[in-house]
């Protein structure tokens, strides 16, 4: 398993974007990792993205889409962002709609780069 602290770091500049309300790291199987929530917020946030996310794939299999690698869902007012890692952790970023998409996307797939590469490598050792 990878170290908390680290994977902290690697979400921290999505903390950092304007419009981010809420970051979410959850295992695959949807125990919360790394959240900004209350503990009750967390298990109930990161197994509901895990089941949106077993979901989500499956409907992108049945449709053709074999390489998805996250969804997003509109609200009026917020984004629901979410993304694989490396077939173990998901990534989830609650953010107001508004301008700074573009670096909230961004920094989503920065930290997702990142959190498989730290993945990789600790598979290999």
């Amino acid at each position: 398993m990878i170290d908390r602290q680290h994977v902290e770091s690697l979400v921290a500049p999505l903390r950092e974007c304007d419009d981010v309300e809420r970051v979410i790291v959850a295992t695959a199987d949807g125990i919360a990792y790394v959240d900004d929530a209350t503990l009750v917020d967390r298990e109930r946030g990161a197994a509901s993205v895990a089941s949106l996310m077993g979901v989500v794939e499956l409907t992108a299999r049945s449709l053709g889409v074999a390489d998805l690698q996250g969804a997003v869902i509109h609200g009026r007012e917020h984004e629901i962002i979410s993304r694989t890692v490396a077939e173990a952790f998901l990534i989830v970023v609650v953010a107001r709609r508004g301008d700074g998409r573009d670096s909230v996307y961004r920094e989503l797939r920065r930290a997702a780069a990142a959190m498989e590469n730290l993945v990789s490598e600790r598979a290999a050792h």
